[in-house]
């Protein structure tokens, strides 16, 4: 597994992270354990969760299999968002959920809506921090976090400075390495023109449906070793069709260099993972990659994409400048 440093921060780590949402969400204990358990061996140790991820014990399960890993594992939390513990009967309804979605993929929409009304989004006050950070070290068994990211954040909390002061308190009391903001582009492209203290990490959703915030990365004179993680590599369930629709008509695409063409072949999901991680972390401006990965082989060629990847640096390339043009 490829390491990297995140900016400035002195923090080292996997350049593929493990996405922590769906642990005790999507997934259930055994799955999330076992997910886990791959990724630890597969090398990687950037593992991102947040206080509302997994109605609010997603946290609570990374600590429990961190235990004895913690000093070979990079944590990265968020706050900003409240979850509203479900009742009890919801609770029990959940692993029944679970498999109506694996066998009617259809309804994950429904189940994701009604799921939403169980949070409370931009809950940034200095009281809400305190008692985040507080739970989230509890719950993941450690005295301190490596990232600690404003979740999902407008670009009006940029002008909070007491919430901004209480966080580099946060940060030089050693509870908090590194602090960062988790939001969209135009959120991303606030905090560089404002470039607030403590912020020194950006995360934000980065696929071929949208490049925005790397490309505002790049061209920032205040981006300058701020570290940076991209989420959402695929754009989404619901988009990885599309990802492979794209990719099939480059393949078919006059003036495609026939070893090029020959190794995209059919598009499977191995070569998707491949060119779509890939054209990520060929950016400049990129340090690492979290996705969701709860199945095993997903998470294998996700793995097989970063370590052994067959595409070279310039066919990335020309994939990427392809992709553009099949998005203009």
């Amino acid at each position: 597994m490829r390491i990297t440093q995140i900016g400035n921060t002195g923090i080292t780590c996997s350049v593929l992270g493990f996405g922590c949402s769906a642990l005790l969400g999507r997934s259930g204990r055994r799955a999330s354990l076992r997910a886990l358990g791959a990724a630890w061996d597969a090398g990687i140790t950037l593992y991102d969760t947040a206080r509302s991820y997994g109605y609010g014990e997603s946290e609570a399960l990374l600590g429990e299999f961190l235990a004895g890993r913690r000093d070979r594992a990079i944590i990265s939390t968020k706050f900003g968002i409240v979850s509203v513990r479900p009742p009890l009967w919801k609770r029990l309804a959940k692993p029944a959920a679970r498999a109506l979605i694996s066998i009617a993929p259809s309804i994950r929409a429904v189940v994701r809506k009604q799921a939403g009304r169980q949070f409370v989004e931009g809950q940034f006050s200095i009281g809400v921090l305190q008692e985040s950070i507080h739970l989230s070290l509890r719950k993941l068994r450690t005295d301190y976090v490596d990232f600690l990211f404003l979740h999902a954040a407008p670009a009006s909390v940029l002008e909070q400075d007491d919430l901004l002061e209480a966080m580099e308190k946060l940060v030089e009391s050693g509870k908090v390495r590194a602090a960062g903001i988790s939001g969209e582009p135009e959120v991303i492209g606030a905090a560089l023109e404002r470039k607030p203290r403590p912020l020194r990490v950006l995360q934000f959703p980065c696929n071929i449906f949208d490049f925005s915030a790397p490309e505002l990365i790049a061209a920032s004179p205040n981006a300058d070793g701020m570290g940076t993680m991209a989420n959402h590599p695929f754009g989404g369930v619901t988009r990885v069709r599309q990802c492979r629709e794209i990719l099939a008509g480059i393949a078919a695409a006059p003036g495609v260099d026939a070893v090029l063409r020959e190794k995209l072949g059919s598009v499977d999901d191995g070569i998707l993972a491949d060119v779509m991680l890939n054209l990520i972390l060929s950016h400049s401006s990129i340090n690492a990659v979290v996705p969701a990965m709860m199945q095993l082989d997903h998470m294998a060629r996700n793995v097989a994409a970063i370590s052994e990847s067959r595409f070279t640096p310039d066919e990335i390339a020309i994939l990427r400048s392809r992709v553009f043009e099949a998005q203009s």
